[in-house]
């Protein structure tokens, strides 16, 4: 640290009251019998993976309860700390949580601090430096189950760094303004997915506009969806020139199939084998069985640990080969509008290219590109994400030691074509969500690099917030 900057104990700067640094309650005074729909929310590791507590996902205790393990309770403005697990885990509980009070589970320890000594922010940005995890996690123990040995007593025991509050206050203003943009861009990319996952919903699987048209038609409804029906009648209908024309591109009476029951009049079930024009299969192979090495840059090689939730995650853990080893491997390029997609457990984990990128397909992953003739990749991304799609790659899985799907069982699933006009009209709207989603996620990666660089930098008091200023307006 610069040497105009003391350093303190935690001990020092937790708030003067009684139980401010407290363990989680031992597991016998919790059990899955106490957990209910709804009360106060139990923190546990999974929501523990950023900067702040994750509101969601949460088991639930009754106030009574709760009562019991007022020790355990935390905050707003409270660091929880995982000493047990997953060890170096540090979140904080944001002014702005959902709730009000917490209780931490057995394997986490909560700090309150003395805000006319410390800003809490401060401390939890410390913890997500280099240093700051080595302080914590200096008396861990590997033997058997990670555990930070007699965690309330270390935790009290790190030293932290301590400018001037004002000092402190303008680092954590700063970072968090970049943390803060990373989630809007997080919250504004779950907005369109559930925006897009609603309007494929609504086209494709619960079929609105064909009820529409029928109701208008004055055409019978099968009974099976009669109450959707009763539904539409009391939605006010758009009858803007847009909709009336996309609502020409949908038949209106339904014919029954055996495959799916009742389903649009004229649009067809086909199998994947019929919809796609290739399948680049690289399940369970990588470079490294071919006797290639890895390379410092060149094309990025993804592998299913790499997609998750209809996303490219872990960037960190992407390796790269040579032009040789991408040719030698990818004898069919990956293009725009192809669905990539694992192939073992956890099966049918999906992300969408938007635009070409030379990925090297690594292990357990299937590329699926779709003719454009009776399919649109877009459309196969999502309808593999329905209730149909999902259950037709779990039933057509196999194994007890991997869990999978061969490239003959998924050329077999089923798919419903609906004419390629619709298709092309849903894929104009997709796209918009699809790159949107795109940009944020760039722009995130970019933020997120920044501020990882100027992090250390600010908590060590290495570069001060004017030389950030100017850093941020280099970049």
């Amino acid at each position: 640290m610069v040497n105009d900057w003391n350093e303190c104990k935690i001990d020092d700067l937790k708030a003067p009251v009684k139980g401010s640094i407290a363990m989680g309650p031992f597991g016998s005074r919790i059990k899955a019998e106490n957990f209910v729909t709804a009360g106060i929310p139990i923190i546990k590791g999974g929501q523990l993976h950023g900067a702040y507590v994750l509101d969601s996902d949460f088991d639930f205790l009754t106030p009574e309860k709760a009562e019991e393990l007022k020790s355990s309770q935390a905050y707003r403005g409270d660091l929880v700390i995982t000493h047990r697990g997953t060890i170096g885990q540090v979140s904080i509980i944001p002014h702005d949580s959902l709730y009000e009070k917490y209780v931490v589970s057995q394997s986490q320890l909560k700090v309150s601090f003395d805000t006319n000594k410390i800003n809490p922010y401060f401390v939890n940005y410390f913890f997500r430096t280099h240093i700051g995890q080595h302080r914590l996690l200096a008396n861990a123990s590997q033997v058997g189950v990670p555990a930070i040995s007699k965690a309330s007593t270390s935790v009290k025991a790190i030293m932290v760094p301590c400018p001037r509050l004002e000092e402190q206050n303008r680092v954590v203003d700063y970072l968090k303004a970049l943390d803060d943009k990373i989630e809007l861009n997080r919250q504004m990319n779950k907005t369109l997915e559930a925006m897009a996952q609603a309007l494929f919903k609504s086209w494709f699987v619960d079929f609105d506009p064909v009820i529409d048209n029928a109701l208008a038609a004055g055409n019978s409804i099968p009974d099976e969806l009669f109450e959707r029906a009763e539904q539409r009648k009391t939605i006010k209908q758009n009858n803007s020139e847009e909709n009336q024309a996309i609502c020409s591109l949908f038949p209106d009476d339904f014919e029954f199939s055996e495959e799916l029951g009742w389903i649009p009049k004229g649009w067809n079930i086909k199998t994947i084998s019929d919809v796609t024009s290739e399948i680049i299969d690289h399940r369970g192979k990588t470079p490294k069985k071919l006797g290639g090495d890895w390379s410092e840059s060149g094309y990025p090689a993804i592998s299913a640990k790499n997609i998750k939730n209809n996303k490219l995650v872990r960037p960190d853990t992407i390796r790269f080969v040579d032009k040789e080893m991408y040719e030698k491997w990818m004898k069919t390029p990956l293009e725009a509008g192809d669905v990539l997609m694992t192939s073992e457990a956890p099966l049918g984990e999906l992300y969408y290219l938007n635009s070409k990128v030379d990925y090297l397909l690594s292990q357990r992953l299937y590329g699926i590109r779709a003719d454009k003739v009776n399919c649109t990749g877009s459309y196969l991304f999502y309808w593999l994400q329905t209730e149909i799609g999902s259950a037709a790659l779990q039933n057509r899985a196999t194994g007890t030691t991997v869990f999978g799907i061969k490239q003959s069982e998924l050329r077999k699933i089923g798919v419903l074509c609906p004419s390629l006009k619709l298709l092309e009209k849903f894929e104009t709207f997709s796209k918009r969500y699809l790159e949107k989603m795109d940009a944020n996620d760039l722009s995130t990666t970019e933020l997120s690099k920044l501020r990882d660089i100027l992090l250390p930098k600010l908590i060590s008091g290495e570069i001060r917030i004017p030389d950030a200023t100017r850093l941020v307006e280099d970049v």
